[in-house]
């Protein structure tokens, strides 16, 4: 900012956000009074290369200014010793409220006339009126978040190293980290434990007086619920069928009235986004926050279409409700607007602090301003809007239909719905198709047109995606859904997991620390524990309990698992295979020298052999010297894999010194679409490699096969 008139200085107010894009929004709403400046997120924090924590003075944390914001923080003393006031407008959670404290604490000495001011969604009228009504700093959500960052670095910095040591590695455990890892583990040991059973189910194609013919299942014998296991079982079963009619004895019909699910949360939305579009939590959450920070439409200015996407409350402010109301009485129809709003509360306890995620510009359909999105903004923009209307709308009625079929002492059940009235469905489409049974009366004969037998399995459960982890952390009351990506980012980094399929399959490595923490550590390890933490940190929000009680209770626990781990051996990770060389116990170890896993002999160093290996001990091809040097230091040249791509390369042997890599020469022939040449290229995303076209992006062709 140009340096500010000393005429002036005294009626400005400085306002603080934490990023620049909300920066730029908010300045366009605020007056030549108002300078709006960036923290660019936390500017304080633990000290990363100590505890940081007095353990013995009330757990007293020690914060230091980050060494990377030095310049940012000396810009914002200099902006708030020249303005009047200053308003510290980080996000309206516990971890903004964190920030907001941490900059009064580093501004004070400049301005002592430092306020907060909060901002549940970025639209002129919300800032202009929080502006108008600044608060004091909410030291209980402040306490929450110190109790919650102190928690996590005693977990992180007393665990791990114990890892580290006992294990190998740069391993590294977390109060919520660890609780994910094991739900993994545990899962997938209920799938590999998992016993196939076999069943037999029967269904019929049965038609009537009136179209359209319809399935039925075989449900009952005798009146009782029935299993058929074998095929001689189910063999006999359809040979009494044959010598019997099938009648139709019942016909029920009731009208069943199915409400509309209630507005996104942080939880639903990142589970809304994987279902639909398979986007990861990681993902969803970056483009929420850009449309909460603000998107810039055509013929207006740059505005926030939704609101904070940090929350866990279904609350909707009065004024939304209203203008939803008027939108679905105006657009669809008096029929699908309640008597009165739809209101949603939850059975847990949840942070209040602002409403569930909703646009804030409810007049702005998704397709009026497509233009304007990129195409993953509009998806997320769609499913919030959509979902925010559809709760305020009128339930959908639905006729349910049973059919009771008899064939002699066995019951067929066929079920059919058709929606009367959609309601909500007119905003979400139904995720299952009508089933319409035909209009026929009780005491029919059926004609069987085909009886179908077929032989089943049982199957294992399925393993976690990212939506299923979330939700079931989500109903353990562990972590908040805005950590969740970061935790699922770690468990990948750590090579405690990998992905097939776009679900989580736990590595050698993830289960050895999963087991290794629940035989020494059960406390940190127990869902109950950990989740009643939760709870504790709600309390420490609301005023209701001392932060420093909440972690002294953690603590004493946490010293006595710390000393019973202290005189237990190293964990061996064996592998079932013996050294080629002295035929002695196969291990995996972790160097500290070049920062990667290795296959050594358990006889070291009577025997030293040695292969290359990821974190998991599968073995990894050995370097090939080549008589050929390189063209960069002279020195040889090596065929490498790259566990990194999968793949083979030429490069130096000089690494990393040399950062010589030989470019591939292969001819792949010319594109056939604009002629240029094919090339081999790498996809990030898939961490595939693929044959397109080296005129990218202006031809998109990729060569399938």
């Amino acid at each position: 900012m140009a340096v500010i008139a000393g005429s002036m200085k005294d009626k400005l107010t400085l306002v603080i956000v934490e990023s620049p894009a909300k920066s730029a929004t908010i300045s366009k709403y605020l007056g030549k009074e108002f300078v709006v400046a960036s923290s660019m997120g936390h500017v304080r924090d633990l000290p990363p290369n100590i505890l940081g924590i007095d353990v013995k003075n009330q757990f007293r944390p020690f914060y230091a200014d980050l060494p990377a914001k030095k310049s940012i923080i000396l810009d914002l003393k200099k902006k708030a010793a020249h303005c009047e006031r200053v308003l510290l407008a980080s996000d309206p959670d516990r971890e903004g409220e964190a920030i907001a404290f941490h900059l009064q604490e580093i501004l004070k000495a400049e301005n002592d006339s430092i306020f907060r001011i909060l901002l549940n969604e970025i639209t002129p009228a919300s800032v202009l009126a929080a502006v108008a009504k600044p608060l004091p700093i909410d030291m209980d959500k402040v306490n929450s978040q110190q109790m919650r960052r102190l928690l996590d670095r005693l977990a992180g910095y007393k665990i791990s190293p114990v890892l580290q040591k006992k294990i190998g590695g740069p391993l590294s455990a977390g109060r919520v980290q660890s609780i994910a890892l094991k739900l993994i583990v545990e899962r997938e040991k209920e799938i590999q434990g998992f016993r196939t059973e076999e069943y037999w189910s029967v269904t019929a194609d049965l038609s009537g007086s009136q179209p359209p013919a319809f399935k039925a299942k075989l449900e009952k014998h005798k009146g009782k619920g029935m299993a058929i296991d074998t095929k001689d079982q189910c063999d006999q079963i359809v040979s009494e069928l044959a010598s019997q009619s099938y009648v139709l004895r019942h016909v029920t019909k009731k009208l069943k009235k199915r409400k509309p699910q209630p507005p996104l949360i942080t939880s639903t939305l990142q589970q809304e986004a994987f279902r639909r579009f398979k986007f990861p939590v990681k993902k969803t959450m970056q483009i929420a926050q850009e449309l909460y920070e603000g998107v810039s439409l055509k013929g207006s200015e740059v505005t926030g279409l939704i609101t904070y996407m940090r929350t866990d409350s279904y609350r909707i402010a009065d004024q939304a409700k209203d203008q939803a109301r008027e939108w679905i009485h105006n657009q669809l129809g008096k029929a699908y607007c309640p008597a009165k709003p739809n209101v949603y509360t939850t059975k847990k306890k949840t942070q209040d602090a602002h409403e569930a995620i909703r646009p804030t510009l409810p007049f702005y359909p998704p397709e009026t301003i497509k233009q304007d999105l990129t195409p993953a903004q509009l998806k997320i923009y769609q499913l919030v809007w959509e979902r925010f209307f559809a709760s305020q709308m009128h339930e959908a009625e639905i006729q349910e239909t049973i059919f009771d079929i008899h064939n002699g002492d066995y019951n067929f059940i066929a079920r059919g719905e058709i929606i009367k009235f959609d309601g909500f469905f007119k905003m979400i489409k139904p995720d299952n198709p009508e089933t319409q049974l035909p209009n026929l009366v009780e005491n029919e004969i059926l004609h069987l047109l085909e009886l179908e037998a077929k032989q089943n399995f049982t199957k294992p459960p399925a393993r976690f995606t990212e939506a299923s982890l979330v939700k079931v952390l989500e109903d353990k009351g562990i972590g908040r859904p805005s950590t969740y990506a970061k935790i699922i980012d770690t468990l990948g980094k750590r090579e405690y997991v990998h992905r097939e399929e776009q679900k989580f399959v736990p590595t050698a490595l993830g289960v050895t620390v999963v087991e290794y923490l629940g035989e020494h550590f059960k406390d940190i390890m127990n869902y109950n524990f950990t989740a009643n933490l939760e709870k504790e940190l709600d309390q420490v929000a609301e005023g209701s309990l001392d932060w420093a009680e909440g972690i002294k209770t953690f603590y004493q626990k946490l010293e006595k698992d710390l000393e019973k781990a202290k005189p237990h051996k190293k964990v061996a990770l064996t592998l079932d295979r013996n050294c080629p060389r002295c035929s002695g116990q196969l291990i995996r170890k972790y160097s500290h020298r070049t920062r990667g896993w290795f296959i050594g002999c358990s006889r070291y160093p009577q025997c030293n052999y040695r292969e290359k290996s990821d974190s998991s001990g599968v073995s990894l091809p050995a370097a090939e010297v080549l008589d050929k040097t390189c063209p960069q230091c002279g020195q040889a040249l090596v065929k490498r894999f790259s566990p990194k791509t999968r793949r083979y390369f030429i490069g130096c042997s000089g690494f990393p010194r040399c950062k010589y890599i030989e470019p591939e020469h292969t001819d792949y022939g010319n594109c056939p679409q604009c002629g240029k040449p094919l090339a081999n290229k790498f996809s990030p995303k898939t961490r595939r490699y693929f044959i397109g076209c080296s005129g990218y992006p202006d031809c998109k062709f990729i060569q399938k096969n």
